[in-house]
C-alpha cells in the first residue's frame, strides 16, 4: 500500500519520519509530496530521502498539476498536517474527486490555543504578507482555482473563495473550517481535542482519534515523569521559564522583534526585583527573527533554551510563564506552576481550555505578583484535580506507541476504501466566520 503525506515544504518531515516504521510493518510504504519549489523551501533537491522517507518535490513531476501528480502516484490514501491552506484544500478536493481516503494530523495541541482573532500589527502583518505574494499569486491561488474548476465547484465556494483572500489579507482567525478543509479522519494528540475537531471542522465524535503527544517522545518526558513536579516545592527553585508562541513572526500583536525583546527585558527584569531568574524557551525559526531577538537580549540576565536543553533545563524551574503554545503542555504534565501571559502587549491573550483549566494554572495580569501566587499555590493544590486534568489532555500512554495508533487509523480508511470505492465521500458547502 502507497501512502502519500502532503505538506507546503520539507520542515513538518519529522512528523511523518517518526510513522516509517510502523507503516512499514503493516505493509504500507510512505512518501512526502511537498511544494517547497513554490517558495517556501527552495533549493531542495527534487528527490532525496530524510531519514527513511522518501521525499519528493512537486517540481520533479514531468506534470506538475496537483491532480495529475495524484493520478501518477495513485497513493491508497493521503496525510495531511494542516488543510487550511487553499494548497491543501485543492489536494483534498481532488482526493475526494477521486475517492482517495484522506487524514488530518494534528501536529499540536490546539486546546492550548484560544479561539479569537488576535490583534494585528497591520505593518508587520503586511510584511509577512508580501513575503509569501510571489509564491501566493505564480502557484498557490492557481492550484486552487484548477482544483475548483476541475472538481466542478458549485458557485457558491467560489464565493467562499473570495471571503477567504479578504480574511488573509486582514489576518483574520478562521473560527469555523471551510468545508473542503474537512479529510476523511482526523488525528489529535488528546481527548480535550476532540471538541475541538468536531466544532472546527465538522467531524464526528467517532472520525477523530486521539493518538497521543509527540512532545513527550521528543523532548524525553517519560510516563514516570508526568505529575512528578507537583510533589515539589516550587519556593526551593529560583528560576523561571517563559514559553512563547511566534506571534511577531506572523505579525501578531508584536510590531517587531525590537518590541518582544522589550517586552522580554521588562519580564526580566520584573522577576529579577523578585529573586528570580528568567529562562527563554525560543523558537528557533524564521532564522532572521531568532538571531534578531539574541541580538537584542545579548547583555542580558535572560538566558536562551534550545530545544535539546528543553527539559533538563525545566525541571529546574519552580513555574512557567506561557504564551498560546502547544508546548505549554509539557511544564503542564510535569505538574508545574503556569503563569499564563496577560501583561502588557499580551493584555488581551486569550487562552485555550487545556490551559484555563489546568489546576495550577494563574492569569498573570502583572509579572510582579509571581512570587506571592507561587507561596499560595504551594497551600492549595488539588492533587486529584491535577490527576484528572493530566488523563484528560496528556493523550494515550505509551506516547511511544503514537505512530502505531496512526497507521492502525490509516489501516482501517485504506480497507474501508477497498470495500467502499466511494470511500471520499462528499463535504459540506464552506462556512466561514
Amino acid at each position: 500500500m502507497k501512502i502519500l503525506c502532503f505538506d507546503s515544504w520539507t520542515q513538518g518531515a519529522c512528523h511523518f519520519v517518526d510513522l516509517v516504521p510502523a507503516f512499514g510493518a503493516r505493509g504500507m510504504s510512505l512518501t512526502l509530496l511537498h511544494l517547497g519549489s513554490w517558495g517556501n523551501d527552495p533549493g531542495r533537491p527534487g528527490r532525496e530521502a530524510i531519514g527513511n522517507l522518501a521525499v519528493r518535490d512537486i517540481a520533479s513531476y514531468r506534470d506538475r498539476s496537483l491532480g495529475k501528480v495524484l493520478d501518477e502516484e495513485k497513493p491508497d490514501a493521503v496525510i495531511l498536517l494542516s488543510t487550511l491552506t487553499f494548497a491543501h484544500r485543492a489536494c483534498i478536493r481532488y482526493c475526494r474527486q477521486r475517492s482517495i481516503p484522506t487524514l488530518l494530523l494534528y501536529h499540536g495541541l490546539e486546546a492550548a490555543q484560544g479561539e479569537f482573532d488576535y490583534k494585528v500589527n497591520h505593518f508587520a502583518h503586511g510584511s509577512f504578507i508580501l513575503s509569501k505574494a510571489r509564491k501566493t499569486i505564480q502557484h498557490t491561488l492557481p492550484c486552487y482555482v484548477g482544483a475548483l474548476t476541475r472538481t466542478r465547484a458549485p458557485i457558491r465556494d467560489y464565493f467562499h473563495f473570495l471571503a477567504d483572500l479578504l480574511r488573509m489579507a486582514t489576518g483574520k482567525d478562521v473560527l469555523v473550517a471551510p468545508g473542503d478543509a474537512r479529510t476523511t479522519r482526523c488525528c489529535v494528540y488528546a481527548k480535550a481535542d476532540i471538541p475541538h475537531a468536531v466544532r472546527k471542522y465538522g467531524y464526528r465524535d467517532d472520525e477523530v482519534v486521539a493518538v497521543g503527544n509527540p512532545d513527550l517522545m521528543r523532548f524525553g518526558l517519560t510516563q514516570e515523569m508526568v505529575g512528578s513536579q507537583a510533589r515539589c516545592s516550587a519556593l526551593t527553585k529560583s528560576e523561571v521559564m517563559y514559553i512563547e508562541t511566534g506571534f511577531v513572526s506572523v505579525g501578531y500583536l508584536f510590531s517587531s522583534v525590537r518590541q518582544f525583546a522589550d517586552h522580554l527585558l521588562m519580564t526580566e527584569k520584573r522577576l529579577a526585583d523578585q529573586g528570580m531568574k528568567m529562562l527563554f524557551k525560543y523558537k528557533p525559526h524564521p532564522a532572521e527573527h531568532a538571531e534578531k531577538l539574541a541580538t537584542y537580549l545579548r547583555g542580558s540576565n535572560i538566558e536562551l533554551v534550545a530545544n535539546a536543553d528543553f527539559l533538563g533545563r525545566l525541571l529546574g524551574c519552580s513555574a512557567c510563564i506561557v504564551e498560546t503554545t502547544t508546548l505549554a503542555i509539557v511544564p503542564a504534565l510535569l505538574g508545574m506552576p503556569l503563569f499564563f501571559a496577560n501583561y502588557g502587549v499580551l493584555g488581551e491573550l486569550r487562552f485555550g481550555p487545556a490551559l484555563t483549566s489546568y489546576p495550577r494554572g494563574y492569569v498573570l495580569g502583572d509579572v510582579s505578583n509571581m512570587a506571592d501566587i507561587l507561596r499560595r499555590d504551594g497551600k492549595c493544590l488539588d492533587h486529584i484535580a491535577l490527576a484528572n486534568w493530566i488523563d484528560y489532555n496528556a493523550g494515550p500512554f505509551p506516547a511511544d506507541d503514537r505512530s502505531i495508533r496512526i497507521a492502525e487509523v490509516v489501516e482501517e480508511l485504506v480497507g474501508h476504501r477497498a470495500q467502499s470505492p466511494n470511500t471520499g465521500g462528499s463535504y459540506p458547502c464552506s462556512v466561514l466566520q
